[in-house]
């Protein structure tokens, strides 16, 4: 995509102070569905639905502005800057970063016991400047009825939150450096379609033509519907609701192997709205992998290879996303060695627009990554596998966005394949040893397991909407910083404040706790590699370079890897069928209308999603207000 050579839109700082504002009450809103309701999981969709709620509000409230003062309204370029702040600022407020590090400072001593021996096993191992030891102190964080204010409460909090929120801000400033790296050629080059990000920048159009659509508001009144329906009849029993979510269960042999993670149907308007803008072949990926994951599975239970661990679904995702990762390297290496040049002042490759100079950018993810080294080595883990650590960290980070900007599936979930499982997998617990097994659990929280909510993907998907808004860049980067930071503070005040109010024993946060659980484990039962999951990670690597070998030789070959790497576990088991109706719905309206039908088809599908988004919202607040458990955005 060219730019005509023009002045940037300015990114404002008003837009920032907006942004900042409203962080705190994001972050306690965030919190409070999570954490204390598990009634909904914000940070767990790729599109962040209460991010989309409340731009909506700040465009209405900005159409009332104009309407009085029109020179005082928010642009578009303001509004994505806003949009792009509560972004940075709910990842880590959201269940699998924070969420996870306020209480992993504490837990591996606060459910210490003698029977299970964690102190005689790891507490010589945790750096005490980094956690919260005294019993006294933390007694009514777990407990609750108490209160955060007490001097001697709040005071041993400080400096371990500080600490890892300097770790935060150069982490998000190393991933920034990597997307500045990456964006050019995966946005300009090979033309990546966001999929995830279209409807706030649809939604933002100067003029609002998305809302004067008819076709918007049909999606968004069928979508607001049926949510409406199942939360109230979820609020109250007496009310029935229609049979949105099916969760099927199998009992006998071998279909029953489909149980785990789940065999669901669902209809969920969010979704399939999403799904209606991932290409079509991708699209279909998902849903067919879905199904083939579901045939291993059975074929293992079949064949009596489940209780061998078959179809090593964790190893073929370790395996799987390492191949998309060399591959997506491999393939623009002609462009990144003339980043690199222009980085050490061999070449000349244009970095104009860009939101940094390519020689900061570079210069930064390695001084970044050196600092996040370092920063590991400090906690405890030995040089080399601090190394090893934040390098498939970092690399696992760019696949992530790679995945978001090349298929913008509604959920990614990569669960158990980040640097924790592989590094003991591939190396044996034995050889790692305690210390630095030690060191790298107080790294749990960095996505937990999971790696749903993950500030790379948004911070590229942000530096997109900036050069389709033809937005400073540069102004908007330092601000994405900022919000991080500030989001990082505002959740940890919100967790502590929540915990000691309610105690984190009375809300639903168990995975603190599983860590240090798994490090006992360690401890009590050193192993060697795992050969079998080494085996099958290599499947999953040669698999997934095999079939992106077949896509650049073949144009009409329909798999892509990147559906098997999101679809292998729990949360595509409730979202592979709202794929497989928007995968029906782009075919049949391409087929039967062409490049045109697609694009008059868009705002009913993007009604969807706002109509899921704007019915969640408001029955959240109304259920959280009322004390109801509620699930909404049901898959």
């Amino acid at each position: 995509m060219k730019l005509e050579k023009k002045a940037f839109e300015q990114v404002t700082l008003r837009s920032a102070l907006i942004a900042l504002l409203i962080i705190p009450f994001n972050s306690y809103w965030v919190l409070y569905l999570s954490y204390v309701f598990d009634s909904n999981r914000p940070s767990s969709l790729a599109l962040l639905f209460n991010v989309i709620f409340i731009i909506l509000i700040l465009m209405a409230l900005n159409a009332l502005v104009r309407k009085i003062l029109p020179v005082k309204g928010l642009s578009q370029v303001e509004l994505l800057t806003i949009y792009a702040m509560l972004c940075q600022a709910t990842v880590f407020a959201g269940r699998d970063m924070v969420q996870v590090l306020v209480p992993l400072l504490s837990n591996g001593f606060w459910y210490a016991r003698p029977e299970n021996e964690w102190a005689e096993l790891f507490h010589a191992y945790l750096p005490r400047w980094l956690v919260v030891s005294d019993r006294k102190v933390i007694r009514g964080f777990y407990e609750g009825n108490s209160s955060l204010y007490e001097e001697g409460h709040y005071l041993p909090w400080i400096k371990p939150l500080a600490i890892w929120t300097g770790f935060i801000a150069v982490m998000s400033f190393t991933m920034l450096c990597l997307s500045v790296i990456v964006r050019k050629q995966w946005s300009e080059r090979e033309k990546l379609t966001y999929p995830v990000v279209r409807l706030p920048l649809e939604m933002t159009r100067p003029g609002g033509a998305l809302f004067k659509n008819g076709l918007m508001w049909l999606g968004a009144g069928i979508a607001m519907t049926l949510n409406s329906i199942n939360a109230l009849g979820q609020m109250f029993p007496q009310i029935p609701y229609l049979p949105l979510y099916k969760q099927v269960w199998l009992t006998e042999k071998p279909w029953s192997a489909m149980n785990s993670p789940g065999f669901r149907f669902s209809i969920f308007p969010f979704a399939i709205g999403l799904g209606y803008f991932i290409p079509l072949d991708l699209a279909f990926s998902c849903w067919f992998f879905y199904l083939f994951w579901q045939f291993e599975r059975v074929l293992g239970s079949a064949m009596g290879w489940s209780a061998a661990g078959f179809p090593f679904h964790i190893a073929q995702l370790q395996g799987t996303w390492m191949g998309l990762f060399v591959f997506a390297i491999w393939s623009g290496r002609r462009y990144f060695i003339s980043v690199f040049k222009t980085a050490f002042g061999l070449g000349r490759e244009d970095d104009s627009g860009e939101a940094f100079s390519y020689r900061l950018a570079v210069w930064g993810a390695i001084l970044g990554s050196a600092a996040m080294i370092l920063f590991g080595f400090k906690v405890g883990m030995s040089l080399w596998f601090s190394i090893l650590f934040f390098g498939i960290y970092l690399a696992m980070s760019v696949t992530v966005a790679r995945v978001r900007a090349e298929l913008g599936p509604p959920a990614h979930d990569f669960y158990n394949a980040g640097p924790d499982t592989i590094l003991p997998s591939f190396l044996g617990t034995r050889l790692i040893g305690k210390e630095s097994l030690s060191g790298m659990t107080l790294f749990f929280w960095i996505n937990h397991l999971s790696y749903r909510a993950h500030p790379m993907p948004h911070q590229l998907e942000a530096l997109w909407l900036a050069r389709m808004t033809n937005a400073n860049a540069r102004r908007l980067a330092w601000f994405l910083i900022l919000a991080a930071v500030f989001g990082t503070i505002t959740a940890a005040w919100g967790h502590l404040h929540i915990s000691y109010r309610l105690g984190l024993d009375n809300c639903r946060s168990w995975y603190a706790r599983a860590a240090y659980s798994r490090l006992a484990s360690w401890c009590y039962n050193p192993t060697g590699p795992d050969r079998a999951g080494i085996i099958f990670a290599g499947v999953g690597f040669l698999f997934t370079v095999s079939l992106l070998s077949l896509r650049k030789r073949f144009l009409w070959f329909p798999l892509h890897p990147v559906g098997y790497v999101v679809s292998s576990w729990w949360t595509f088991s409730g979202l592979w069928f709202p794929m497989l109706i928007a995968w029906l719905s782009k075919r049949f309206i391409l087929r039967m209308g062409g490049a045109k039908g697609y694009r008059r088809a868009m705002p009913f599908f993007l009604g969807l999603i706002i109509g899921d988004v704007i019915a969640a919202s408001i029955f959240s607040i109304i259920s959280s207000a009322m004390g109801i458990r509620v699930v909404y955005l049901r898959w």
